[in-house]
C-alpha cells in the first residue's frame, strides 16, 4: 500500500516535470505490488535505483513534503473564553477570590498586637535579605570532575602543500636543532610491541583467526576477521587523521606531506565531469598551461608507453580511484574534506549509470559494464578472449560500491545497486570453482578470483550490517570454499607458489611486453598470484599455521619485497604496484615480525618516487602521481598506478579495524 506521504511525494514531483506522468504511474503501481515481497521497499528507493530521479532532487521534494505536512497539522486547541453563563449567579454563595481576601482580613483583625507585630518584623528582614542577595555576585559554578578523554576540539583541516617532502604523514615545522646540528646524534626508534592478549588476524602466526576454527579448510562468515569497515571519521578501516602511525625520522624538524592526501589530489584533479576516470584520454583533465602529465626524464617506460591506458579498463580504474577516496575515510555523504565528498558523489553517480539493469538476462543484469561493450552475438561472450578482461572492472567496483555503501549507511540508494552487483559475481561463478573473464566460462583463473573475493568481503560487511540482505550467508559461504578449492588446486603445495592459470605456472602476463628488444622487462620471481592466494586464504579464515599460507609467505614474498628497481641491462624491473598492494595486504594481515621488515621495504619503494612538484623537473600536474612504469601500467596508465600507490599506503590505517566486532 502506498503511504499519503509518498503519494504527496508523488504529486510534487510530478508537479515540478521531474519525472513523466506515466513513469511516475507504472513506478507507484510497481512499489504497491512489490512491497509484499519486499516490506523494505519505497518509492523514493525505487525512483533512485532506476535512474528516474537523481538523490539530490529526491532530498529536495522530501523535505519540501515534510515542510508542507507540518505546515498542515492542526494547530492544538486553545481555550474557550469564559462565558456570562459561566460565572456563578448572583444569588448564589460566592466561595471566590473576593471571600478569601475578606477571610485573611478578618483574621489580622482578631490576632493580639504583639503576633502582628512579628509576623511585620519578619516580613522586612525576608525582603532585605532578598535585596542583598539579588546585588551579589553570581559565583561561578563548579564542573563536575569527569574522568576520560579530552574532547576533540573541531579544526580546520589543513592545506594541501604540494612544496613539501612526502612521508607516510604530514608534519609541520618543529623549532629545535636537527641531526644535521648535533656532532654525535642518537637517534631513538621507538619499539612497538606485538599485541598478546586477544590477538586479532594480523599481528601473530600463533593466531588462528578470531573465530579460531579448527579445519584450516573451513571458510568463516566472520566480519571481523575479514575487512572491517570503520565508522570513525578517517580511514574507512582505521584510525583519525591526526593520529595515523609514521615512521620514526631522524629527520624530524622537516616539514612533510602526507603522500595518500599528494595522491588523491592528482586523482581529484584529474577526475572527469561525468564522475569518471579515463585510463587513455585522462591527460584532458590535465594543467592546459603545463601541458599533460609526462615521466620523470629518468622514468623511461620500457614498453615505450606515454603514461595513457586502455580505453576499456575506464570503469576499473574509477573504483579503484574511488577506493582510495573510502580509504582515507571519506564517503558520498561525509568526510574531512568537502571535495573529496563531491569526488564521491559524482564517481557514485557515474558507477550507477553503467550498471545494467532491466534486460531481463542474468548473464548482464547487474553488472558494471558499459552496454555498448555486450557482442551482438552473445553466444562469443561463451569463448575465453583474453581481451575481454570486464569481470575486472566488475569485481573492482563492486568493491568499491560495497565499501561505498558499509561508510555511508545508505541503504536507500545504494542497496539495489550493491545487491545486483554481487548477485552478479555469485552468478558469474564456475559450479564450485572460481572464476574467469565471463559467466560461468568454466575456465579459471587465481587474478580475478582474487578481486572477486575481495568484493564479496565487503558485500559481507554491509550484509552483517544490515545494509543487504543478499547474497545470503550460505551463497557467501560456497562462494569462498569455491575460491579456495581453486587456490588449493593452482598452488604448489611443495613451495607455497601460486599459478595464475595451473599450479606453479609464472603468473599472467602482458603478451605486448614480450615484443619489446630484450625480452619480457619485468621479473615473473615476483609471484602476485601467491599474494592473492595468501591474501585471500586470511581473509576466508585459513589459519596462520596453515602450511600453504607459511610457505607462500616464507619461500615467496618474503623473498621478493617491494624495491623500486627499473630496467638496466639484463636486470629486469621489479616495478609492481600490483603484486606490490596484494602482497602488502597480506603481509599485513600475516602480521609479525616479517610484517614490520616488509612494511620498511614498501615505504622505502613508494614514497621517494611520488612526483613532487619541487623536485627537479617537476610539474603542479605530476604531482603527487606516481610514473606509470610497471608491468601493467601498458594496461592501467598514471590513474592506475596513483590509485594502487594510494591504496597500499592505506594499508596502514584501512585494515586496523579488524579487531573490533561491528554492531
Amino acid at each position: 500500500m502506498i503511504t499519503p506521504e509518498e503519494l504527496s511525494f508523488a504529486r510534487l514531483v510530478r508537479k515540478k516535470g521531474w519525472v513523466p506522468k506515466d513513469a511516475l504511474e507504472q513506478a507507484l503501481k510497481d512499489v504497491d505490488r512489490l512491497r509484499n515481497e519486499d516490506p523494505s521497499l519505497t518509492l523514493y528507493g525505487y525512483l533512485a535505483e532506476r535512474g528516474l530521479l537523481s538523490t539530490d532532487r529526491i532530498d529536495a521534494a522530501w523535505n519540501e513534503v515534510q515542510s508542507a505536512l507540518a505546515a498542515a497539522r492542526p494547530a492544538p486547541a486553545r481555550a474557550r473564553p469564559r462565558r456570562e453563563e459561566d460565572y456563578a449567579p448572583e444569588d448564589e454563595e460566592d466561595e471566590g477570590p473576593q471571600n478569601a481576601v475578606q477571610a485573611v482580613v478578618q483574621y489580622f483583625r482578631n490576632m493580639p498586637f504583639w503576633g502582628a507585630s512579628a509576623l511585620l518584623h519578619l516580613v522586612v528582614i525576608i525582603l532585605l535579605l532578598n535585596i542583598v542577595r539579588g546585588v551579589e555576585e553570581k559565583k561561578p559554578e563548579d564542573k563536575p570532575f569527569v574522568i576520560g578523554p579530552t574532547p576533540k576540539v573541531a579544526h580546520k583541516p589543513p592545506v594541501y602543500d604540494p612544496t613539501r617532502k612526502r612521508d607516510i604523514k604530514r608534519r609541520d615545522f618543529v623549532p629545535g636543532p636537527t641531526d644535521k646540528d648535533l656532532k654525535d646524534p642518537v637517534i631513538i626508534k621507538r619499539e612497538v610491541d606485538e599485541v598478546t592478549a586477544d590477538i586479532s588476524p594480523g599481528t601473530s602466526l600463533e593466531n588462528v583467526t578470531n573465530v579460531q576454527i579448527g579445519d584450516p579448510n573451513v571458510v568463516s562468515p566472520g566480519v571481523n576477521d575479514a575487512i572491517g569497515i570503520g565508522g570513525d571519521a578517517a580511514g574507512a578501516y582505521g584510525t583519525p587523521y591526526e593520529s595515523r602511525i609514521t615512521r620514526n625520522s631522524p629527520d624530524g624538524s622537516v616539514e612533510t606531506e602526507d603522500a595518500v592526501r599528494a595522491a588523491l589530489e592528482w586523482l581529484r584533479r584529474h577526475q572527469n565531469e561525468d564522475g569518471s576516470w579515463s585510463c587513455h584520454d585522462f591527460t584532458s583533465r590535465c594543467d592546459k598551461s603545463a601541458g599533460p602529465c609526462k615521466n620523470h626524464p629518468d622514468n623511461v617506460d620500457p614498453a615505450g608507453g606515454d603514461g595513457r591506458g586502455w580505453k576499456d579498463h575506464d570503469i576499473g580504474v574509477t573504483a579503484l580511484a574511488m577506493l582510495a577516496f573510502t580509504g582515507f575515510g571519506h564517503s558520498h555523504r561525509a568526510g574531512t574534506y568537502d571535495d573529496y565528498v563531491e569526488v564521491l558523489k559524482k564517481a557514485c553517480n557515474f558507477m550507477r549509470s553503467v550498471q545494467i539493469k532491466g534486460t531481463n538476462d542474468p548473464n548482464y543484469d547487474g553488472c558494471f559494464r558499459r552496454i555498448e561493450s555486450i557482442p551482438k552475438d552473445k553466444s562469443k561472450e561463451a569463448e575465453v578472449d583474453e581481451d575481454q578482461q570486464w569481470m575486472y572492472d566488475h569485481a573492482i567496483a563492486t568493491m568499491a560500491m560495497g565499501e561505498l555503501l558499509a561508510l555511508s549507511g545508505d541503504y536507500l540508494n545504494l542497496r539495489r545497486t550493491v545487491e545486483d552487483a554481487a548477485m552478479f559475481c555469485i552468478r558469474a561463478q564456475n559450479e564450485g570453482w572460481a572464476w574467469r573473464y565471463s559467466v560461468k566460462l568454466g575456465d579459471n583463473d587465481t587474478s580475478v578470483t582474487g578481486w572477486m573475493v575481495l568484493a564479496l568481503k565487503t558485500v559481507g560487511v554491509c550484509r552483517a550490517l544490515g545494509y543487504v540482505s543478499m547474497p545470503s550467508a550460505d551463497e557467501l559461504d560456497q562462494a569462498y570454499k569455491g575460491a579456495v578449492r581453486w587456490f588449493d588446486h593452482a598452488t604448489s603445495t611443495s613451495t607455497g607458489f601460486t599459478g595464475y592459470k595451473s599450479p606453479g605456472d609464472e603468473g599472467s602476463r602482458l603478451p605486448e611486453l614480450d615484443q619489446i628488444k630484450g625480452g619480457y622487462p619485468f621479473t615473473k620471481e615476483q609471484s602476485c598470484m601467491t599474494a592473492v592466494s595468501v591474501l585471500c586464504r586470511l581473509f576466508a579464515g585459513q589459519s596462520r599455521n596453515n602450511e600453504t599460507i607459511k610457505k607462500g609467505v616464507i619461500n615467496v614474498l618474503t623473498k621478493h619485497p617491494p624495491k623500486w628497481q627499473k630496467r638496466e641491462g639484463k636486470v629486469l624491473s621489479t616495478i609492481n604496484f600490483y603484486y606490490w598492494y596484494y602482497a602488502t595486504l597480506a603481509m599485513f594481515q600475516y602480521g609479525g615480525g616479517l610484517w614490520k621488515e616488509w612494511n620498511e621495504k614498501m615505504v622505502d619503494a613508494l614514497v621517494p618516487t611520488q612526483r613532487v612538484l619541487n623536485q627537479p623537473q617537476g610539474r603542479s600536474c605530476e604531482d603527487g602521481s606516481w610514473d606509470p612504469i610497471d608491468e601493467w601500467s601498458l594496461a592501467g596508465g598514471r590513474v592506475y598506478v596513483t590509485a594502487m600507490g594510494a591504496l597500499t599506503l592505506e594499508v596502514y590505517y584501512r585494515f586496523e579495524r579488524t579487531q573490533e566486532t561491528y554492531r
